[in-house]
């Protein structure tokens, strides 16, 4: 059994919890009221410039010329193709949506305590973190967690005539491309953990990532002023 498959049978009810929360599930069928898209987009935003950074990071401390090369090539996809959904998106929302619910938010720009806390962890990957294991963990949950929510909810069904605030969101997060891109961080994670301590503390990272974005989730669904 690989590390990764040890730790997704380990802590298979973590997993599960963070692929089937309220948010993705209505997002992927179209349902999530707008107010609640609006919070979780303009959240999810929050995290992309100290995720660019950390993957600068990360870039930098891969060790393999093939795997910087395929990580050099995801940076250019995020600063592209996902930027250009979010500032579609919102835009159509703060045009169209019923926003009522979290108008403090949109003029305030809040950040939520919980996706503080996110954002405070990727600032200690980012500026801290001297080990590649637990950058790259966290990397690989990060985009499993969004591969494993589009997955889900495609093999359960999805409406065909979702709204581009919804559909394109799925289209990021699923398909070949996307996945080929999750199975790469796989083979790094497995690459570079070696013995018991490497092991530890991709462990560590795992489990935290994971609940960092199970809490990141529910804290966006649940908000409402």
């Amino acid at each position: 059994m690989s590390v990764i498959e040890e730790l997704l049978a380990k802590h298979h009810n973590l997993y599960n919890k963070s692929v089937s929360h309220p948010l993705t599930n209505e997002l992927c069928q179209g349902t999530i009221p707008d107010y609640k898209l609006f919070t979780y987009l303009h959240q999810d935003l929050k995290f992309f410039q100290i995720g660019l950074n950390l993957f600068g990071k990360t870039l930098a401390y891969c060790d393999d010329p093939e795997a910087a090369i395929r990580l050099g090539k995801q940076v250019g996809f995020i600063s592209n193709d996902e930027n250009d959904y979010f500032t579609n998106s919102l835009k159509e929302l703060e045009d169209n949506g019923d926003l009522t619910k979290v108008e403090k938010l949109r003029k305030d720009n809040l950040v939520l305590p919980e996706v503080h806390r996110y954002i405070e962890f990727l600032k200690y990957l980012t500026f801290q973190s001297t080990s590649y294991v637990e950058i790259i963990t966290f990397m690989y949950v990060m985009e499993k967690c969004y591969l494993g929510w589009a997955e889900y909810n495609v093999a359960k069904g999805i409406p065909k005539d979702l709204a581009y605030k919804h559909q394109e969101w799925i289209n990021l997060h699923y398909g070949d491309d996307f996945e080929g891109w999750v199975k790469f961080l796989q083979s790094e994670v497995e690459r570079v953990v070696k013995t018991d301590e490497d092991f530890n503390i991709c462990e560590t990272a795992f489990v935290k990532s994971f609940q960092l974005e199970i809490n990141f989730f529910e804290s966006c669904y649940s908000y409402s002023e």
